[in-house]
């Protein structure tokens, strides 16, 4: 990495899909391509990288660490890492666990995974938890702490060893949520918490328990200071965990409402002091929770908008890596492990033929793989 270059990653959560019978049996990307992508992926090429390495869970907190450049020892878990990005500094020997509200239909069935709540809704069903005297005694029994959070992502605290916790949400969306209630100690506090929210439809659903992760500083690993540019704490606590600058954005809520615009503005703005700034976009991955195919299409204009956006604001020269940084299936809300695409675009290289920027499956036409520990270097 040269030290007058500026550095773009920009990570569309999610933004990689599976063929979706409603548009023909082609992903999002495939059915709507974007022209932006594709003259960034005409440049230099499409290519393939598989993000979560075989045993490690789908999701955002696997991916992002390893495709910023960090090994799988900083994965301890989805807790711990979120924690950072909400403020909550875990003291020694203490273990943080995220805490979903889910949607649950009348029959018991999950329906909503990530439902869209207002920072309000969210935060008064926290604080209804974190006031009944049954549910907080229940954890004060096992020395655990509820930290009601706005919107739906909760949280919860305790000392090591974390439990083992329960399959993630967005897995087991459309499945009655009594075939899936720990047998642990985590049941009391799922089933009580169930009975508070039963009139609002919800339900608590804690997962991704894990210890506080080392990381080494980003400045000292690669040479360059940066930047985060995030909605979602999971990111903006990897960002703060590994010393880059994580600034709050007003009006991000990483849904498709989010002001992308003023998303854009600040990863300029922090590019103009730092080297290496990440744009990470959350609407494609919430939409395809939501199951929500033209909700999804919208999510990937959007984010090509911001693209076009950032390509027209940056100072030259600069380096532009654009990803999903997993797959998330429009058709079941679920994440999974496939390869997704990647490509590089250089402000002082010409532009090439316009490339679709889509999924490529196994096959003679499918884009080149890259080994996942080698991609930022791409930079």
């Amino acid at each position: 990495m040269s030290g007058r270059m500026r550095y773009f990653m920009v990570v569309a959560d999610g933004m990689a899909d599976t063929p979706l019978a409603e548009l023909g049996g082609l992903t999002p990307l495939q059915y709507r391509p974007q022209p932006r992508m594709a003259a960034l992926a005409g440049q230099g090429g499409l290519f393939r990288v598989r993000t979560i390495p075989d045993g490690f869970a789908a999701g955002t907190e696997t991916a992002m660490p390893l495709i910023t450049g960090y090994d799988t020892s900083v994965l301890t878990g989805r807790g711990p890492v979120e924690a950072s990005g909400m403020g909550i500094v875990l003291p020694a020997g203490q273990f943080a666990m995220r805490a979903n509200l889910v949607r649950v239909a009348q029959d018991g069935t999950l329906t909503e995974a990530c439902p869209d709540l207002s920072d309000e809704e969210g935060l008064a069903a926290g604080r209804l938890l974190a006031a009944d005297a049954a549910l907080t005694g229940e954890l004060a029994r096992i020395g655990w702490t509820f930290h009601p959070q706005p919107g739906f992502r909760q949280m919860i605290t305790g000392p090591m060893p974390p439990p083992a916790g329960m399959t993630p949400p967005h897995n087991v969306q459309g499945d009655v949520i009594d075939d899936h209630w720990p047998a642990d100690a985590l049941a009391p506090v799922v089933r009580r918490a169930r009975a508070l929210l039963r009139e609002r439809g919800m339900a608590l659903w804690p997962w991704g328990p894990g210890a506080w992760p080392r990381y080494e500083p980003f400045a000292d690993k690669f040479g360059l200071c940066g930047a985060v540019i995030s909605a979602v704490p999971v990111v903006r606590g990897m960002a703060l965990l590994a010393g880059l600058e994580a600034p709050a954005v007003p009006g991000a809520t990483g849904t498709l409402e989010t002001d992308w615009r003023a998303k854009v503005d600040a990863a300029l703005l922090a590019a103009a002091r730092v080297p290496f700034v990440m744009l990470h976009l959350e609407a494609p991955d919430d939409c395809s929770h939501a199951r929500n195919v033209e909700s999804e299409l919208k999510a990937i204009a959007m984010v090509d908008e911001a693209l076009t956006r950032l390509c027209a604001g940056a100072e030259r020269p600069y380096r532009l890596l654009l990803l999903p940084d997993h797959v998330t299936s429009t058709e079941t809300g679920r994440h999974g492990a496939e390869p997704v695409p990647w490509c590089v675009y250089d402000s002082e290289q010409p532009p090439g033929a316009p490339t679709p920027f889509v999924e490529i499956d196994e096959g003679p036409a499918a884009a080149p793989d890259v080994p996942l520990r080698t991609l930022l270097g791409q930079l």
